[in-house]
């Protein structure tokens, strides 16, 4: 008995952080399940990939072809049932359903066959091992798994922290576009939900009155897997360490520049960076489309991506299928309310360094879609899409965690973390539910997806037999998700409340693991 006492009081600090991994994967198992095969961007080139990894195909092998194709595209070897066929029945389509028969081809050729392996070797090995590695589902569900994982860790780092209150703000990095990312089989999911854990490491170093030593090695940890998992998240590391400089108070910015934090920090980062660059060196990777290679001028490159930035800020909050599925104006305008009142309470306690940090975020997000561009334009086109800002704008969220100063505001500004609380919990629902709605009877066709009613047959309500259905009765599904929805901001909100008394040097996750490793 005193053994079974001693096993519940060391797992005891940890069930809140438990509870919130199970609704955050339930979570994303309610869009993983809504989202038809194939449904999410390049899902096919990256599930062949992760095939072809798990079954020791690096690489693949090039096509011969007249006329050629670009020298990226590689084919793999694998299940028939993989082949893709005519994508447009479908795709590009919004009022057309997924029902239709893609049809299959033997021949399945990905565009990121030169990928750094890393991530699909977890996704496609852990679907070999489960003895599926020919369902969709299961590599979708890896990855999940490894999405959630991170989430849950930054949940945990954020909840001990002198920020606890205002954890739940966290929630307003998941838009739509992100939860339909970490439900679907992409690198891009891991690279939202690793950067989500970087802003939670980065918050407890800048407020916590002696930050952990660990926490500087679990970042430079993160980063480094990160880039592995994806090159161009240098781009983004780098955006998030000037803000993070900026954000940070004269006295901590001092101990990052000193070398015992350095020397945990640099050298797994190091690490990292290594092998994403023997493996680039190796697979002879380059970023080239000769069919989409523009020859505009620097310009007009500019110009054009200007122009983007409300079509990239759309995106990013959700812009779905292959950049084909249009959410409601609700959810739109929910995560715009949600952003203004969380750059209210970031500016609750104004000062100078508050304004240059809210100022250096917002540049960053401007900025690298024109950068990014402007390097890609002539060989593979403008090349940037709306989800590629997430991990920046993740820091939105987190930018006031990081002072001390709003440390004393929280309580006025705990009516604002309500209200945008509310308002992405309605956003994500809707968004979820037109998603739905996309996929099973079009765009623009019935709302409700459940059958037909006496007074209003096929007006309405979706019932009887849909051009396509999820598996789950799609009204299921949608009660699923926004009862899970409601739960975890709930949950977090009062999570963090009952926080409020622990030390935040007790039951700290990164200590936990240590001592019991």
């Amino acid at each position: 008995m005193k053994f079974i006492r001693g096993i519940r009081r060391r797992l005891r600090p940890w069930l809140p952080d438990a509870g919130f991994f199970v609704l955050m994967l339930i979570m994303l198992s309610t869009w993983l399940l809504a989202i038809p095969r194939w449904a999410s961007p390049d899902e096919p080139e990256h599930v062949y990939k992760a095939y072809g990894t798990a079954h020791g195909q690096l690489l693949g092998r090039e096509i011969i072809r007249d006329p050629p194709v670009p020298s990226n595209i590689r084919q793999f070897d694998g299940p028939v049932t993989f082949g893709l066929g005519d994508i447009r029945c479908y795709f590009f389509r919004p009022e057309s359903p997924a029902g239709c028969d893609l049809g299959a081809r033997p021949e399945l050729e990905s565009s990121a066959a030169r990928y750094p392996p890393y991530y699909y070797a977890l996704v496609g090995g852990g679907a070999r091992l489960v003895g599926q590695p020919e369902s969709v589902r299961t590599y979708r569900l890896f990855s999940a798994l490894l999405c959630t994982a991170m989430l849950a860790g930054a949940f945990a780092l954020l909840r001990r922290s002198r920020s606890r209150r205002l954890a739940p703000l966290m929630l307003v990095t998941m838009t739509p576009m992100a939860l339909f990312m970490m439900a679907s089989v992409n690198p891009n999911a891991t690279e939202i939900s690793g950067f989500i854990l970087i802003w939670a490491l980065l918050t407890r170093l800048c407020v916590d009155d002696q930050p952990s030593k660990r926490f500087s090695l679990a970042l430079g940890i993160t980063a480094a897997v990160l880039i592995m998992f994806r090159p161009i998240s240098a781009v983004w590391l780098a955006c998030v360490g000037i803000i993070v400089l900026i954000a940070a108070s004269p006295t901590r910015r001092r101990e990052f520049f000193r070398k015992p934090f350095l020397v945990r920090l640099l050298v797994p980062l190091t690490v990292g960076v290594v092998a994403s660059l023997a493996w680039l060196r190796f697979a002879a990777f380059k970023v080239s489309d000769s069919r989409v290679a523009t020859n505009l001028t620097l310009r007009e490159v500019v110009r054009l991506s200007v122009d983007r930035w409300h079509g990239y800020y759309l995106q990013m909050v959700g812009v779905l299928g292959w950049l084909d599925t249009n959410l409601p104006t609700v959810t739109y305008w929910g995560w715009s309310i949600a952003i203004i009142a969380v750059a209210a309470i970031h500016l609750t306690r104004s000062g100078p360094r508050q304004w240059l940090t809210l100022a250096a975020l917002v540049g960053a997000y401007l900025v690298t879609p024109i950068a990014i561009n402007a390097s890609t334009a002539a060989s593979a086109g403008l090349s940037f899409q709306g989800r590629y800002s997430l991990p920046v704008f993740a820091g939105l969220a987190f930018l006031p965690m990081l002072d001390d100063r709003h440390l004393k505001a929280v309580r006025s500004s705990t009516l604002l973390m309500y209200v945008a609380l509310a308002v992405i919990t309605v956003a994500e629902v809707a968004g979820f539910w037109q998603m739905l709605r996309r996929f099973s009877v079009g765009a623009s066709g019935k709302i409700w997806l459940v059958g037909d009613l006496p007074w209003q047959p096929g007006k309405i309500w979706l019932v009887g037999d849909l051009p396509w259905q999820p598996g789950i009765p799609p009204m299921l599904l949608i009660g699923v998700n926004a009862i899970v929805m409601i739960l975890l901001c709930v949950t977090t909100v009062l999570i963090t409340r009952r926080s409020h008394a622990e030390p935040t040097d007790e039951n700290d996750p990164i200590e936990e693991f240590a001592s019991a490793t």
